[in-house]
């Protein structure tokens, strides 16, 4: 390139993704009621089936309830080391249970793996009443977290998941898109999650308590698994919000931590089964990949008032990408119109756009890597003369 005086659009790299042999597109969407796959950091979905649709949450909701309990602990309401004192409400809550009786006390971290592991419902009445004071004031709090958090699906007439009664005539509500949306959340804000829900099962031998995980079954069917939560009523059907990371012990840029939701399944099998096969299809068809090189140039640009006049430049930084196997990834460069010196180091002077297919997901800055002087009048006027003459 010998002039910067134009819009210049070239593609620098067209690549087919083959390093794995693509795999036949998934569908998990028979007997359930939604289902989803993603990537955590992205955000972006991977696969959907039904995911707008407002679905029974059961004991799914408890992934809320843990959220509103930990952020009140982050901001000083309530701490770890309170005691929670067992109401009667609490302990006579009907259900998967831990067992509490009424008048007992624990610690507000005693709470945490019975929710999450053995998903008591008793647990959850508990820590709700502990941090809001009652349980209708926490339903309060667990609205105003998914408001702000952008969850707009959300039913909730309690803490645990628990029909309104034996009919089932009422439960708390979401789509499977915001539940996503929470399980990122918390998966951001709180990584730590996954040391809880990935035990395979609660033993508190001073309490003469053992029980299984009720995610036990995808715990031990597919290894790397650590969470997330399960759920069960009778209209809600078999429910579980799955989590897996895919590590790359090559280049930890390229490691990703997938989402998988499965909905209304008619059995736990079944819901075990469908989750297993989501995650599968995230590691085995998907590949995190470099797609730009900071360290790479990018090319060797004319500025003509610059006292160096040719000035190698770069990408600003790099950019991963989760990326389908078989995907055909493009980058486009388009240099600036304008450029003049002088430009300090790191300053912009184009774009790469980069396509999936034909579809544009981002663009990268192209800047110097180091300080561009302008030349100075006497030069200029030399070049100006030279050029006139053609020397």
């Amino acid at each position: 390139m010998n002039k910067i005086n134009k819009i210049i659009s070239m593609i620098l790299i067209i690549m087919l993704l083959t390093i794995n042999m693509a795999f036949a597109d998934i569908d998990v969407s028979k007997d359930v009621k939604g289902a989803l796959l993603g990537d955590l950091d992205s955000g972006e979905i991977l696969y959907e089936y039904n995911i707008k649709e407002k679905v029974e949450l059961a004991s799914v909701t408890k992934l809320m309830t843990y959220l509103v309990m930990r952020e009140a602990i982050e901001n000083g309401d309530v701490s770890v080391d309170d005691n929670v004192f067992i109401s009667k409400n609490a302990a006579e809550t009907e259900g998967s249970s831990f067992g509490l009786v009424e008048g007992e006390t624990f610690k507000l971290s005693d709470l945490i793996e019975p929710l999450l592991v053995v998903s008591g419902n008793d647990v959850a009445v508990a820590i709700a009443e502990h941090v809001g004071g009652t349980e209708d004031k926490f339903i309060e709090m667990m609205y105003k977290k998914a408001e702000e958090i952008g969850i707009t699906s959300a039913r909730f007439i309690c803490p645990n998941g628990l029909p309104i009664d034996d009919e089932e005539t009422d439960q708390n509500y979401m789509s499977t898109e915001d539940i996503f949306k929470l399980a990122r959340y918390i998966l951001q804000k709180y990584p730590e999650i996954t040391e809880i829900t990935s035990k395979k099962e609660l033993v508190i031998p001073e309490r003469k308590y053992e029980g299984k995980s009720t995610n036990y079954q995808l715990l031990t069917e597919l290894p790397g698994v650590d969470g997330l939560k399960t759920g069960y009523t009778h209209k809600a059907r078999c429910c579980l919000v799955s989590t897996i990371p895919v590590i790359n012990k090559e280049d930890q840029n390229k490691n990703y931590r997938l989402i998988a939701i499965v909905m209304g399944a008619y059995t736990n099998d079944e819901r075990t089964e469908k989750s297993k096969a989501l995650l599968e299809y995230g590691m085995k068809d998907y590949i995190k990949e470099k797609i730009v090189d900071k360290t790479v140039k990018v090319e060797t640009i004319t500025i003509e008032n610059a006292k160096d006049q040719q000035v190698d430049v770069y990408p600003a930084e790099d950019y991963y990408k989760l990326i389908k196997n078989g995907t055909k990834v493009r980058t486009e460069i388009e240099f600036d119109t304008s450029i003049k010196a002088p430009l300090a180091k790191g300053d912009s002077v184009g774009k790469i756009n980069l396509y999936i297919e034909d579809e544009k997901i981002d663009q990268v800055d192209i800047v110097v890597n180091q300080d561009v002087q302008k030349a100075n009048i006497f030069v200029r006027f030399v070049r100006f003369i030279k050029g006139i003459f053609g020397l």
